[in-house]
């Protein structure tokens, strides 16, 4: 028998990536002959999933005709109890003494420390393990070890019983392991282990928006699966997760995640009692340091060395963090959010007014305050200080003082000194402020929240401009109150024309207190009725008709108004469509989907841009060769302004190009019908897109007279008193028709533009009808694969089978990869973009570029084709 027992040498370790591997881990151990006895330790943080792989691996066991031992209790007395429970499986009448003899010992009150009581134990306990595990190999699981008083000791007894012990434990260190001869360390899964588990969890396959969320709000434990699905769980109790269009979607993506109630870090930090839950949930409403410790203890009226304890222990705890230049926060953020949720808002606002309380002692006293942090928390206070003049002057003028460093935080504090102003006369000139303030940074929905209460009681000028841009923004309807106002029946049609795609004319007698009469004529231009082509550089012209082409009001505010006074939107239905255009002018197809998807189920989108999403969603999954799913997208969408171009558009592209000349012939009659419907609507919305997919569709089928038509219905649309579309559109017009200069200029434009699924496109549809296709092809084909896009290979591929253009072949070059590279390589070659590779290792999106400039040095590949291809070769002549 072996006398194996606590050692002092390093166990081996092994540190695995996968749960997979972790069980193949565990079940070597098992193998190892009963002879030897061996002790094997999963380590792991709470929440890394120690149970539910020691549950796995007990039940392959059991499975396999093994028998296995859970061990619930502390020390001796737990296994006795675990013995006693499989008796009569165990089935080996020898066991009755040690048993008996165990009892009697485990049952001595007061007697722990009796001479030569715990050799006994633990020489019964070896005793009645050996015979447990005469007959088949027996495994003891004991979960929580290291919780368990005692129990370090009598597992070291069950080893010298000849049976396998398997212990799980947060940290490898201690008694347990040293007793340990393996250590299975669970790292933090992997994001494609996290896919998967969530996929295998929900039955669909999550969407781009919910693995970053979950790993932002998780932050170190975005790996640990136990804390990944409860936390999902709880995200889908409340209809939060949820399935669409069979993606697992997260609604409201940016909004608080937290933590379960019952998680372990949660239960940490009640442990540690009402003062280190306020102190945490101070430094996740705050900014906090070690420095604000002593505000925080007069402000809580408690003792400051006592908080600095409570400060060390929640960080050996893992609650808190401490970065270096001291500064407190959650461990992670989904902590603080569970915090803020548990506690309500008025728990938080009467921290806040303690605090601002203490501040103000203090500086009775003749301390220094801080003047930005009072004003933090005198505005997060909110009505639970009592308004008062002097206060609303303290933050105006602090407001002031932080307009341009900060203008979020100003924005805060001028929001609570116009509640603090109680109608002084001050009031109006602070609500200005105010207003224009949230405009700046795009928090538009503030913004309604602020119109809606200013609105019944002022005819400030600019009010009304501001509640129409709050509506678009949010959705939300504009208040009755506001048609009172000046000009408010004006914003009133404007509104009502954005959520039913329609576009009224205004009358240039707004104030422009935020947006001129004049520079809300431009804006509704530029999105429907076409531009002064006198009143305009080309090149803005250019850029607005780009924006309102796509329907998208952001870019087109800003180019208008300018980003000092107009701040790109963060939350709602025009923020979320903005960012789908975002993702297609970077030419990332799946992101494109996700955010159809994220605008198409975001509270307060208007129907038509509800389409919209549905359209643009639909050609980027033709794109990625998903064309059956396309056209449910596309096809819900009605057949009239201001839909009918684009509609047209999306149908005759990836989703569904014709075959034949004739069948080519009957699509562009259907090309000119909705050209007539979308101009007569008197909007530009995708009249750029159908003519230029126009004249290409009539170029390839050699239709010469139809392609003629359409470069001069461009001409007329780019050239005309009122512009419809830009140069850029005439020139890709021209280019698919034929022209050659209007190639080179076109093709250079999307370029500079960066969107790979772009360039594929036109460069394939110039390769199509150019005399000389070859160099527009092989570029089609190197952006195809760049994009990642099936579709566009295929395409591609097919048009240099008919124009005779052959792939060139690529020597692979006298040079090996590393393992890392190899793997780089590989993704590119299945159609990976920079971003998806960059998350698939683990790595920054700058590292894969560097790693794809250093590769193209070395093999003397232009572009990512030729690199996969050196790599097929390497392979293929090893």
């Amino acid at each position: 028998m072996s006398t194996h027992g606590l050692k002092a040498d390093t166990p081996r370790r092994r540190v695995l990536p996968g749960r997979n591997a972790q069980l193949a881990a565990l079940d070597a151990a098992r193998r190892v002959t009963i002879a030897e006895g061996r002790f094997v330790l999963v380590a792991g943080p709470a929440g890394s999933g120690r149970t539910a792989l020691l549950d796995t691996a007990a039940e392959l066991w059991r499975a396999a005709g093994l028998t296995v031992l859970r061990v619930r209790g502390d020390g001796f007395a737990g296994l006795l109890d675990v013995l006693r429970e499989q008796y009569e499986r165990l089935a080996d009448p020898l066991l009755a003494g040690p048993l008996s003899a165990l009892g009697e010992l485990c049952a001595e009150d007061g007697a722990a420390d009796r001479t030569g009581r715990p050799a006994a134990l633990s020489q019964l306990t070896a005793a009645a393990f050996g015979l447990a595990g005469r007959r088949t190999q027996t495994i003891v699981v004991a979960d929580d070890a290291d919780d368990a008083p005692g129990l370090a000791a009598a597992l070291a007894a069950v080893v010298r019983g000849n049976c396998l012990v398997v212990a799980s434990a947060r940290t490898a260190r201690g008694r347990l392991a040293a007793l340990a001869d393996t250590v299975v360390d669970l790292p933090p899964l992997s994001a494609d282990a996290v896919r998967d588990m969530l996929t295998r969890r929900y039955g669909a396959p999550p969407d781009d928006a919910v693995l970053p969320a979950l790993t932002a709000a998780l932050g170190p434990l975005a790996g640990h699966p136990a804390t990944v699905l409860s936390t999902a769980d709880a995200l889908a109790e409340t209809g939060r997760l949820t399935i669409v269009h069979g993606d697992l979607c997260l609604r409201d993506a940016r909004a608080p995640i937290a933590l379960p109630a019952a998680h372990p870090l949660v239960a940490a930090l009640h442990e540690r009692g009402p003062v280190a839950v306020r102190l945490v949930t101070m430094a996740t409403v705050t900014r906090f340091g070690l420095d604000d410790l002593p505000v925080f203890a007069d402000a809580m009226l408690g003792d400051l060395d006592a908080y600095g304890g409570t400060v060390d222990a929640l960080v050996r705890d893992g609650v808190l963090a401490v970065d270096p230049r001291g500064g407190i926060a959650p461990r992670c953020t989904a902590l603080g959010a569970r915090l803020t949720e548990d506690a309500g808002p008025d728990t938080v606002a009467r921290l806040h007014r303690a605090y601002a309380a203490a501040m103000f002692r203090r500086a009775g006293a003749g301390a220094g305050a801080d003047r930005a942090t009072l004003a933090d928390h005198v505005t997060s206070a909110g009505t639970s200080i009592p308004a008062g003049r002097t206060t609303a002057e303290h933050l105006a003028t602090t407001a002031d003082e932080a307009v341009n460093r900060e203008p979020d935080r100003a924005a805060d504090w001028l929001l609570a000194a116009l509640r603090h102003a109680e109608g002084d006369r001050e009031t109006g000139e602070i609500l200005s402020r105010l207003l224009r303030l949230l405009v700046r940074t795009g928090r538009f929905a503030l913004l309604a929240d602020v119109v809606r209460e200013a609105a019944p009681h002022g005819r400030l000028p600019g009010l009304a401009v501001a509640a129409a841009l709050a509506a678009i923004h949010t959705g939300r309807p504009v208040p009755s109150e506001v048609a009172a106002l000046p000009g408010g029946e004006l914003v009133s049609q404007l509104v009502h024309g954005w959520f039913t795609g329609t576009a009224p004319g205004l009358a240039p007698d707004l104030a422009p207190e935020i947006v001129g009469a004049d520079e809300l004529q431009l804006v509704l231009r530029a999105m429907s009725g076409g531009l002064d082509a006198t009143a305009l550089p080309a090149e803005r012209a250019d850029a607005l008709l780009r924006a309102g082409a796509v329907g998208d009001l952001v870019s087109v505010l800003r180019l208008v108004l300018g980003e000092h006074r107009y701040g790109t939107p963060v939350d709602g239905p025009i923020a979320a469509y903005h960012r789908l255009h975002a993702r297609n002018a970077a030419g990332d197809l799946t992101a494109v989907v996700h955010a159809a998807r994220e605008a198409g189920h975001s509270g307060g989108l208007p129907p038509a841009l509800g389409h919209l999403c549905r359209l643009w969603g639909a050609e980027a999954l033709a794109l990625q060769g998903r064309a059956g799913e396309a056209v449910s997208w596309w096809q819900p969408v009605p057949d009239e302004a201001p839909f009918a171009a684009l509609r047209w558009w999306v149908a005759n592209g990836p989703a569904g190009e014709p075959r034949t000349a004739d069948e080519a012939a009957e699509r562009l009659r259907d090309a000119r019908v909705a050209y007539r419907r979308q101009r007569g609507s008197g909007s530009v919305l995708g009249i750029a897109h159908l003519i230029t997919r126009a004249s290409a569709t009539a170029a390839w089928f050699a239709l010469d007279d139809e392609a003629a038509a359409w470069v001069a219905t461009a001409e007329a649309d780019a050239t005309g008193d009122l512009r419809w579309i830009s140069t850029t559109a005439l020139m890709a017009a021209r280019a698919f028709a034929g022209d050659r200069d209007a190639a080179d200029v076109v093709a250079a434009r999307v370029r500079a533009g960066g969107d790979r699924a772009r360039l594929a496109s036109t460069t394939l549809a110039i390769g199509r009808v150019a005399a000389e296709p070859r160099p527009w092809l092989l570029e089609a084909q190197a952006a195809a694969e760049a994009a990642g896009s099936p579709w566009l290979r295929s395409a591609v591929a097919a048009a240099m089978r008919r124009r005779g253009v052959r792939r060139p072949r690529v020597r692979a070059p006298q040079a090996t990869f590393s393992a890392g590279e190899r793997e780089i390589i590989e993704l590119i070659r299945q159609g990976r973009t920079n971003r998806q590779i960059a998350a698939q290792v683990r790595m920054s999106e700058k590292t894969i570029e560097n790693y794809l400039t250093r590769l193209f040095a070395r093999t003397g590949c232009r572009s990512r084709v030729e690199l996969a291809a050196v790599r097929l070769t390497a392979e293929n002549t090893r």
